[in-house]
């Protein structure tokens, strides 16, 4: 691992049309919403004149197109790593269409370790998500990414919990908005975390 200090900002991409419907997208590559580029066009304007080393995203394309506005004439690099959790059969679903099936309560018993019935736990996807933080060298870089991803890997590197949330299918009781800023720093490789789900931009008009 690089010991050259990073800076790492964390990106949620903007929302989506399946978003506003509470379904449940994982894996599924459901386009960015009209609502998502607008947040998308905001945080832009914030991030204009910041300089990024690098830059990253999920390769679906709610997270690539958020990309894209928001780092424009920028080489975005496309990493799988960094997708939303698979949740399997699920995909596509409302807590309300099944949360009479057996599976989903025996499911959200442990989210953390347990995958989706034909998907993934969240442990799988911290895993997946601090293999790529690691390998990043130093420098300022950004990465767009998911919800449930974003969080799962600050649990991996901070220790937060992960305790199942009555309503809520992911087990995190700390929401993170679509096109906030996490900020990260590593030095010598220590984490340490500066800023959560900074999402100022969201207060303006378009």
């Amino acid at each position: 691992m690089s010991a050259a200090p990073l800076t790492l900002t964390l990106v949620r991409h903007g929302a989506t049309d399946w978003n506003a419907e509470g379904r449940w997208q994982g894996w599924t590559d459901t386009p960015l919403g009209t609502l998502g580029q607008t947040q998308a066009r905001q945080l832009a304007r914030r991030l204009a004149g910041h300089r990024f080393d690098a830059a990253y995203a999920s390769d679906l394309s709610r997270a690539l197109r958020t990309a894209e506005i928001i780092l424009p004439s920028v080489v975005v690099t496309r990493d799988a790593r960094l997708r939303e959790l698979n949740f399997g059969q699920y995909e596509g679903a409302t807590r309300e269409t099944i949360q009479n099936d057996p599976r989903y309560a025996a499911w959200q018993m442990d989210p953390w370790t347990l995958p989706a019935p034909g998907g993934e736990s969240l442990l799988t996807v911290a895993d997946r998500l601090q293999a790529w933080a690691e390998e990043l060298p130093g420098g300022q870089v950004v990465a767009v990414s998911h919800g449930a991803a974003i969080r799962a890997l600050l649990c991996a590197l901070f220790g937060w919990p992960a305790t199942p949330q009555p309503g809520y299918v992911l087990p995190f009781a700390y929401r993170l908005a679509h096109t906030g800023l996490t900020r990260l720093s590593r030095r010598e490789g220590r984490w340490t975390l500066h800023t959560y789900n900074d999402h100022a931009h969201l207060d303006g008009g378009d």
